[in-house]
């Protein structure tokens, strides 16, 4: 049997007169914001900074972690940053951790979220570690170094076989969960904002559901404490559009940190800008990253652009390619050098056109098309302009990670469309 997350002194929510329920059978009246588009927009929102992150432990479905003082103060950073979207419903996982997370986003907005309904659906807790949590993440390495491997590697393989119960796989487990949510959710909330906060494993699930993409590739998207994600279902449609992934500049952060290690290489990706406004926005916003070298195809308006980019980063090595198919080419280059990747971060710029950027995005997804079900990633990845993505390859035996999606997004009741 599973064990309970419940906790015999919970964390209550908010105070009244905010519903709080622990089901999803009956939800109270939400704001019904009317969206010309018909698509519903979901925020998807990792928890703030707990205890066990602080001491590097596994969390999993355990409640002993708690927020610290930064996950507080990070989570009142989330809520001013979203408090312009029209939210409809908030959902949330039931573990401590996240219930503190949602307290402090609701106390950051004063009354605007106030009445909101707030529901506590136990599909949202975090994935199921069993003897991990609470553990270290080194002692875990070396005291299960083949259940390691397989967590890392092969996470859709990856089993585990609780004491008091037959053998289980946990990330199976967690996307049959993730699954059965948006099964029940979507149809409640054509058109409305739905906003999410959950957990890190969670959200990898949520994401990839709601995208087509297989237990497989479970960590190839990055999500950071109070990172923001945003996805959009169009009515009658099992699949999402992707919008943004792991938004964390509302912290104070210049690009989303690295959890893989600070080794590899890292892409920046930049859609060729359309206007001069949107080149100094980006230079603005890169102005204090290290960049080792810089690539775009020779001919494309994107080579003037980088020069200005570049102005202040001197010591930038700078490539042209003239083919057309660089990102297929890219791929190959990294599929057969990655036992070369150095120990240390390198950091590349990349300014092209958004085919160019979407494909080589839905190659380190390891995307592919399903003839089946013409689920095709490569019509329901949006690039913003004045944004850019980022991606890490961080080793030769870890899959390349998505760690954000069009960066620098200004979220609020305009970028709905």
């Amino acid at each position: 049997m599973r064990r309970s997350s419940r906790d015999p002194n919970p964390v209550v929510i908010a105070p009244n007169p905010t519903p709080v329920s622990n089901h999803t059978a009956q939800i109270a009246s939400p704001q019904i914001t009317a969206h010309s588009s018909g698509k519903t927009r979901v925020i998807l929102v990792r928890h703030g900074r707990s205890s066990f992150n602080e001491q590097g432990r596994y969390q999993g479905s355990s409640n002993e972690s708690v927020l610290t003082e930064k996950g507080r103060q990070t989570a009142q950073q989330t809520a001013q940053f979203l408090k312009e979207m029209a939210i409809d419903a908030i959902y949330a996982s039931p573990l401590n951790r996240v219930k503190q997370t949602v307290y402090e986003m609701i106390n950051a907005t004063g009354d605007i979220w106030t009445n909101k309904s707030i529901q506590l659906v136990d599909d949202l807790r975090e994935i199921e570690m069993y003897h991990w949590e609470g553990r270290p993440f080194q002692q875990v390495r070396e005291q299960y170094p083949d259940d390691y491997q397989c967590w890392k590697e092969r996470p859709h393989e990856f089993k585990m076989a609780p004491s008091d119960e037959s053998q289980v796989f946990p990330v199976l487990d967690l996307y049959q969960r993730a699954q059965t949510f948006w099964q029940k959710i979507l149809p409640q909330h054509l058109g409305q904002t739905l906003l999410i906060v959950s957990h890190g494993g969670t959200n990898h699930a949520l994401l990839n559901t709601a995208l087509g993409i297989t237990a497989e590739h479970h960590h190839t998207i990055q999500q950071s404490n109070c990172g923001v994600s945003i996805l959009e279902f169009e009515p009658q449609h099992p699949l999402a559009q992707l919008q943004a992934i792991n938004l964390t500049q509302h912290l104070g952060e210049t690009l989303p940190k690295v959890k893989e290690g600070k080794q590899g290489l890292r892409l920046i990706l930049v859609p060729t800008p359309t206007g001069e406004a949107e080149v100094t926005a980006i230079a603005q916003a890169l102005q204090s990253v290290a960049i080792d070298f810089s690539l775009n195809i020779t001919g494309e308006p994107s080579s003037a652009m980088m020069q200005q980019i570049l102005h202040t980063h001197p010591s930038t090595v700078q490539f042209q390619t003239r083919r057309e198919d660089f990102a297929q080419a890219w791929q190959r280059s990294i599929a057969h050098q990655r036992q070369r990747l150095s120990l240390e971060m390198m950091t590349g710029l990349v300014i092209t056109n958004s085919t160019n950027l979407i494909w080589l995005i839905t190659q380190a997804l390891q995307h592919r098309v399903d003839p089946m079900t013409n689920n095709n990633l490569l019509d329901r990845i949006h690039l913003q302009p004045g944004t850019f993505s980022v991606l890490h390859y961080p080793s030769a035996v870890h899959p390349p990670i998505l760690q954000a999606l069009n960066f620098g997004l200004r979220v609020g009741v305009e970028s709905k469309k």
